[in-house]
């Protein structure tokens, strides 16, 4: 007779340690390589232009919605106080160029009266945000 307990199989065992380095050189690969475009978070919609062009970004971008309201680099901004935020900006930086991405239903006086504010405050040359038209 033999007493002697059997031993019990111990099945399939997974080793998960070199899946576990995988995903970890995966998920550094993809932080390393994908590049994330910096999207404001006012809703525009940009007029459409069959001669727009790609410009360099500028130390601030303003901002003109269809309502009325104008951001400077993402924070709402009054008109009383933008010129002179606009005239401190360039000061500090030394440039003179500055984009305005005014919304396609924002009023034509608005827009005058803006580029009006940039002039005066030192920038000499402004750029007008448009939709860069799609390719065929």
């Amino acid at each position: 007779m033999n007493f002697s307990p059997r031993k019990k199989s111990r099945g399939l065992i997974i080793n998960i340690t070199t899946l576990i380095d995988v995903m970890f050189l995966l998920l550094i690969f993809f932080m390393v390589t994908s590049t994330f475009k910096n999207q404001p978070a006012i809703n525009l919609v940009l007029p459409r232009s069959a001669t727009a062009s790609e410009t360099v970004d500028t130390p601030a971008i303003l901002f003109l919605t269809a309502e009325g309201d104008v951001y400077l680099n993402d924070t709402l901004i009054d008109l009383v106080s933008l010129g002179e935020r606009l005239k401190e900006m360039h000061d500090e930086s030394g440039e003179d160029r500055m984009v305005l991405r005014a919304d396609e239903d924002a009023a034509h006086g608005d827009v005058v009266k803006l580029i009006d504010i940039i002039k005066q405050s030192g920038f000499t040359r402004v750029s007008l945000s448009a939709r860069v038209p799609a390719a065929n």
